[in-house]
Protein backbone atom coordinates (compact mmCIF):
# COMPACT_ATOMS: atom_id res chain seq x y z
CA UNK A 1 0.00 0.00 0.00
CA UNK A 2 1.08 3.36 -0.83
CA UNK A 3 2.49 5.48 2.07
CA UNK A 4 4.33 8.49 2.87
CA UNK A 5 7.70 8.83 2.77
CA UNK A 6 10.54 10.20 5.24
CA UNK A 7 7.37 11.19 7.29
CA UNK A 8 5.90 13.67 4.39
CA UNK A 9 2.22 12.93 3.81
CA UNK A 10 2.00 10.94 0.61
CA UNK A 11 1.35 13.04 -2.48
CA UNK A 12 -1.96 13.22 -4.58
CA UNK A 13 -0.61 10.86 -7.44
CA UNK A 14 -0.10 8.42 -4.24
CA UNK A 15 -3.08 9.22 -2.68
CA UNK A 16 -4.79 8.03 -6.06
CA UNK A 17 -2.55 4.43 -6.89
CA UNK A 18 -3.57 4.00 -2.96
CA UNK A 19 -7.35 4.77 -4.01
CA UNK A 20 -7.03 2.51 -7.42
CA UNK A 21 -5.77 -0.61 -5.68
CA UNK A 22 -8.33 -0.08 -3.19
CA UNK A 23 -10.80 -0.09 -6.07
CA UNK A 24 -9.66 -3.12 -7.43
CA UNK A 25 -9.30 -4.39 -4.28
CA UNK A 26 -12.87 -4.56 -3.55
CA UNK A 27 -13.73 -5.06 -6.96
CA UNK A 28 -12.05 -8.91 -6.83
CA UNK A 29 -13.53 -9.37 -3.77
CA UNK A 30 -16.87 -9.05 -5.24
CA UNK A 31 -16.45 -10.87 -8.59
CA UNK A 32 -14.48 -13.76 -6.72
CA UNK A 33 -17.17 -14.44 -4.16
CA UNK A 34 -20.05 -14.55 -6.76
CA UNK A 35 -18.26 -16.89 -9.20
CA UNK A 36 -15.36 -19.44 -9.29
CA UNK A 37 -11.71 -18.09 -10.50
CA UNK A 38 -11.68 -19.24 -13.73
CA UNK A 39 -15.24 -17.48 -14.62
CA UNK A 40 -13.64 -14.33 -13.69
CA UNK A 41 -11.16 -12.22 -16.58
CA UNK A 42 -9.24 -9.49 -15.80
CA UNK A 43 -11.74 -7.57 -17.69
CA UNK A 44 -14.70 -8.05 -15.34
CA UNK A 45 -12.64 -6.94 -12.41
CA UNK A 46 -11.31 -3.73 -14.13
CA UNK A 47 -14.99 -2.53 -15.52
CA UNK A 48 -16.16 -3.67 -11.74
CA UNK A 49 -13.72 -1.09 -10.53
CA UNK A 50 -14.01 1.46 -12.92
CA UNK A 51 -10.11 1.90 -14.29
CA UNK A 52 -7.93 0.82 -17.08
CA UNK A 53 -7.46 -2.44 -18.05
CA UNK A 54 -4.15 -2.44 -17.48
CA UNK A 55 -4.04 -1.23 -14.09
CA UNK A 56 -4.80 -4.15 -12.52
CA UNK A 57 -1.43 -5.73 -13.74
CA UNK A 58 0.36 -2.20 -12.91
CA UNK A 59 -0.73 -2.67 -9.27
CA UNK A 60 -1.55 -6.90 -8.30
CA UNK A 61 0.81 -8.27 -11.14
CA UNK A 62 -2.63 -9.59 -12.70
CA UNK A 63 -5.55 -11.79 -12.10
CA UNK A 64 -3.29 -14.82 -10.01
CA UNK A 65 -1.66 -12.17 -8.26
CA UNK A 66 -5.16 -10.50 -7.09
CA UNK A 67 -7.06 -13.48 -6.36
CA UNK A 68 -4.37 -14.11 -3.71
CA UNK A 69 -4.82 -10.81 -1.99
CA UNK A 70 -8.35 -11.62 -2.29
CA UNK A 71 -7.84 -14.61 -0.41
CA UNK A 72 -5.95 -12.23 2.29
CA UNK A 73 -8.12 -9.71 2.75
CA UNK A 74 -11.26 -11.99 3.39
CA UNK A 75 -9.44 -13.93 5.73
CA UNK A 76 -7.96 -11.11 7.42
CA UNK A 77 -11.66 -10.29 7.99
CA UNK A 78 -12.18 -13.33 8.69
CA UNK A 79 -9.75 -13.16 11.62
CA UNK A 80 -10.72 -9.84 13.01
CA UNK A 81 -14.20 -10.87 13.39
CA UNK A 82 -13.58 -14.25 15.10
CA UNK A 83 -10.31 -13.28 16.98
CA UNK A 84 -9.70 -15.30 20.49
CA UNK A 85 -10.78 -13.25 23.09
CA UNK A 86 -8.99 -13.01 26.76
CA UNK A 87 -11.61 -13.65 29.26
CA UNK A 88 -12.77 -16.62 30.59
CA UNK A 89 -12.44 -20.34 30.66
CA UNK A 90 -10.33 -22.00 27.41
CA UNK A 91 -13.07 -23.80 26.33
CA UNK A 92 -16.02 -21.01 26.22
CA UNK A 93 -13.14 -18.55 24.13
CA UNK A 94 -12.96 -21.17 22.00
CA UNK A 95 -16.45 -21.83 21.58
CA UNK A 96 -17.40 -17.98 21.26
CA UNK A 97 -14.24 -18.27 18.62
CA UNK A 98 -15.63 -20.79 16.28
CA UNK A 99 -19.23 -19.26 16.80
CA UNK A 100 -18.01 -16.58 15.22
CA UNK A 101 -16.14 -17.70 12.68
CA UNK A 102 -19.73 -19.64 11.36
CA UNK A 103 -21.66 -16.30 11.76
CA UNK A 104 -18.95 -14.45 9.38
CA UNK A 105 -19.61 -17.39 7.05
CA UNK A 106 -22.91 -17.26 7.55
CA UNK A 107 -23.12 -13.41 6.55
CA UNK A 108 -21.01 -13.71 3.96
CA UNK A 109 -22.09 -16.79 2.15
CA UNK A 110 -20.94 -15.92 -1.47
CA UNK A 111 -17.65 -15.04 -0.23
CA UNK A 112 -17.24 -18.66 2.26
CA UNK A 113 -18.54 -20.89 -0.68
CA UNK A 114 -16.37 -18.78 -3.78
CA UNK A 115 -13.29 -17.81 -1.21
CA UNK A 116 -12.96 -18.88 2.08
CA UNK A 117 -13.92 -22.62 2.17
CA UNK A 118 -12.90 -23.25 -1.71
CA UNK A 119 -8.98 -24.29 -1.28
CA UNK A 120 -8.70 -25.71 -4.52
CA UNK A 121 -9.93 -23.16 -6.71
CA UNK A 122 -6.69 -20.85 -7.28
CA UNK A 123 -3.53 -21.45 -8.84
CA UNK A 124 0.19 -21.82 -7.07
CA UNK A 125 0.25 -18.46 -5.59
CA UNK A 126 -3.31 -19.02 -4.11
CA UNK A 127 -2.83 -21.60 -2.61
CA UNK A 128 -0.17 -20.22 -1.12
CA UNK A 129 -2.27 -18.07 0.40
CA UNK A 130 -5.00 -20.50 0.97
CA UNK A 131 -2.48 -22.75 3.14
CA UNK A 132 -1.24 -19.78 5.28
CA UNK A 133 -4.40 -18.31 6.70
CA UNK A 134 -5.23 -21.65 7.65
CA UNK A 135 -1.76 -22.39 9.27
CA UNK A 136 -2.42 -19.03 11.05
CA UNK A 137 -5.97 -20.50 12.24
CA UNK A 138 -4.62 -23.29 13.39
CA UNK A 139 -1.50 -21.81 15.27
CA UNK A 140 -4.16 -19.32 17.44
CA UNK A 141 -6.25 -22.48 18.61
CA UNK A 142 -2.91 -24.20 19.55
CA UNK A 143 -1.72 -20.94 21.48
CA UNK A 144 -5.31 -20.92 23.09
CA UNK A 145 -4.74 -24.65 24.24
CA UNK A 146 -1.43 -24.23 25.16
CA UNK A 147 0.20 -26.63 22.16
CA UNK A 148 3.22 -26.65 19.66
CA UNK A 149 1.96 -26.01 16.39
CA UNK A 150 5.24 -26.93 14.73
CA UNK A 151 4.99 -30.58 16.67
CA UNK A 152 5.08 -32.96 14.19
CA UNK A 153 2.82 -35.38 15.45
CA UNK A 154 -0.06 -32.66 15.83
CA UNK A 155 0.62 -30.98 12.43
CA UNK A 156 -1.55 -33.80 10.65
CA UNK A 157 -3.84 -34.26 13.00
CA UNK A 158 -4.98 -30.69 12.81
CA UNK A 159 -4.95 -30.47 9.07
CA UNK A 160 -7.29 -33.15 9.03
CA UNK A 161 -9.47 -31.28 11.98
CA UNK A 162 -9.66 -28.11 9.45
CA UNK A 163 -10.46 -29.94 6.41
CA UNK A 164 -13.12 -31.15 8.32
CA UNK A 165 -14.40 -28.03 9.78
CA UNK A 166 -14.08 -26.65 5.84
CA UNK A 167 -15.99 -29.80 4.50
CA UNK A 168 -18.95 -29.36 6.87
CA UNK A 169 -19.18 -25.72 7.14
CA UNK A 170 -19.33 -25.85 3.26
CA UNK A 171 -22.25 -29.09 3.36
CA UNK A 172 -24.11 -26.70 5.87
CA UNK A 173 -23.98 -23.59 3.95
CA UNK A 174 -24.86 -25.46 1.14
CA UNK A 175 -27.77 -27.59 2.50
CA UNK A 176 -29.64 -23.81 4.02
CA UNK A 177 -28.01 -24.61 7.11
CA UNK A 178 -30.19 -26.62 8.73
CA UNK A 179 -28.34 -26.91 12.30
CA UNK A 180 -28.25 -24.40 14.25
CA UNK A 181 -24.56 -22.67 14.77
CA UNK A 182 -24.02 -23.80 18.31
CA UNK A 183 -25.01 -27.65 17.03
CA UNK A 184 -21.92 -27.54 14.48
CA UNK A 185 -19.69 -25.61 16.62
CA UNK A 186 -19.96 -28.89 19.16
CA UNK A 187 -19.27 -30.90 16.17
CA UNK A 188 -15.76 -29.04 15.60
CA UNK A 189 -14.78 -29.27 18.64
CA UNK A 190 -15.27 -32.95 19.10
CA UNK A 191 -13.32 -33.16 15.41
CA UNK A 192 -10.22 -30.97 17.28
CA UNK A 193 -10.64 -33.51 20.43
CA UNK A 194 -10.33 -36.29 18.31
CA UNK A 195 -7.56 -34.91 16.54
CA UNK A 196 -5.35 -34.11 19.81
CA UNK A 197 -6.27 -37.49 21.14
CA UNK A 198 -4.92 -38.97 17.63
CA UNK A 199 -1.91 -36.81 18.14
CA UNK A 200 -1.46 -38.17 21.52
CA UNK A 201 -1.38 -41.86 20.48
CA UNK A 202 1.52 -40.74 18.05
CA UNK A 203 3.52 -39.45 20.92
CA UNK A 204 2.26 -38.77 24.21
CA UNK A 205 2.96 -35.46 26.00
CA UNK A 206 1.63 -33.81 29.04
CA UNK A 207 0.24 -30.81 27.30
CA UNK A 208 -2.06 -32.74 24.82
CA UNK A 209 -3.36 -34.78 28.28
CA UNK A 210 -4.04 -30.92 29.62
CA UNK A 211 -5.71 -30.29 26.41
CA UNK A 212 -7.86 -32.81 26.14
CA UNK A 213 -8.84 -32.19 29.65
CA UNK A 214 -9.56 -28.17 28.77
CA UNK A 215 -11.75 -29.81 25.96
CA UNK A 216 -13.50 -32.12 28.48
CA UNK A 217 -14.90 -29.07 30.45
CA UNK A 218 -18.34 -28.88 31.44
Amino acid sequence: MTGSVAGKPPTRRQLAAQETRQKLLHAALENFSQRPYADVTVGDIARSAGVAHGLLSHHFNGKESLYAEAVREIDRRLRAAAKIDGDGPVLERLRRHLIAHLEFLAEHEDAALNLILRRAEGTDVAWEAFEATRREGLRAICRLLGLDADEPALQLPLRGFAAACDETALLWLRSGRPYETVALVGIWIRFLSGAIRAAHDLAPAPALSEALEELRRP
